[in-house]
């Protein structure tokens, strides 16, 4: 992924293949969860 497309990514809306997740003191099992969803969805970014 480049820079752009991050950055790109970061200025739209969550959809069907973005979603924000706050992360104060680590990760909480909800991001897993996204994660996964999204690993088994076409178009979604895991990583």
């Amino acid at each position: 992924m480049t820079i752009e497309k991050l950055e790109e990514l970061l200025e739209s809306r969550e959809g069907f293949s973005v979603e924000y997740k706050e992360c104060v003191n680590g990760l909480n099992n909800s991001v897993f969860e996204t994660v996964c969803s999204f690993s088994n969805w076409y178009g979604g970014f895991s990583g």
